[in-house]
């Protein structure tokens, strides 16, 4: 099996090698849907996409005139618009992004407190956050027990609704929207997979989040703040100006015209 040969890869590589099998096209296309539909309710002048595959660019339907990508490894055929940097420690000034996009960021991270964190730090005020990951309370949260030996995706720390609405709390990010979708049973066999198609038409009607795929739009809300546009240092990327790279940040840079 494919899964067989990226074992031992780390989560961004397997989480990739997933992408290119058929069940990872299939989800992947899903994701594509959920987070453009989600970028239609925002807008801003600056967004920043952060996920562990540089080569899926998702932010086309943005309402945004600057985009910008954070990867942790260089790919071939990445965006232009892209730095080298871990979702971690993000190479950005603080409260200056409108619109922020975590992909997959949080379940594969081993701190994904601090992906949070640093997230919430580089949204200004009245700034979105859309956050995509697999949901544990779904087929795919299911089929993952029986795979937790194997790579991403099987292997991340799902978490679900609940708590991540809990952890935004903490950082002063208000949760709008919950959205889930994608209830395929997520076995790699396609023949086997169509055999459980009938588990959609129990599943999907259930009222709770229960897709493969969960998404989360937050707000930073700042207690006696307005948000306003920040000055901008002038050491700062021309005409961007949200990047500050850092020694350890690499890759190319472009801004979306």
């Amino acid at each position: 099996m494919v899964f067989d040969s990226i074992e031992s890869k780390d989560p961004a590589s397997a989480l990739q090698a997933w992408y290119d099998t058929e069940l990872g096209q299939s989800l992947l296309a899903t994701e594509r849907r959920m987070i453009e539909r989600a970028l239609l309710n925002v807008q801003g002048n600056r967004l920043l996409q952060v996920t562990l595959d540089g080569r899926q660019w998702f932010c086309d339907s943005a309402r945004a005139r600057h985009g910008v990508m954070v990867a942790p490894k260089l790919e071939l055929g990445m965006e232009e618009n892209s730095l080298i940097a871990t979702p971690e420690e993000l190479p950005v000034q603080s409260a200056v992004i409108d619109i922020l996009v975590l992909h997959h960021a949080l379940e594969f991270s081993e701190d994904p407190h601090q992906v949070l964190r640093e997230a919430a730090r580089v949204l200004r005020p009245g700034g979105h956050l859309i956050l995509l990951g697999f949901n544990p309370v779904s087929l795919f949260g299911l089929h993952s027990k029986f795979k937790r030996a194997i790579a991403a995706p099987w292997s991340g720390r799902l978490l679900g609704a609940s708590r991540l609405t809990d952890w935004f709390k903490l950082l002063q990010l208000t949760s709008m929207n919950i959205h889930s979708d994608s209830y395929i049973y997520p076995i790699e066999n396609s023949r086997w997979r169509g055999r459980f198609n009938f588990l959609k038409t129990l599943i999907k009607p259930i009222p709770l989040s229960t897709g493969n795929l969960i998404l989360m739009t937050a707000r930073k809300d700042v207690a006696g703040m307005t948000p306003l546009r920040p000055v901008w240092n002038r050491r700062l990327l021309e005409p961007l100006r949200v990047i500050e790279s850092k020694a350890t940040s690499t890759g190319v840079r472009r801004n979306r015209s």
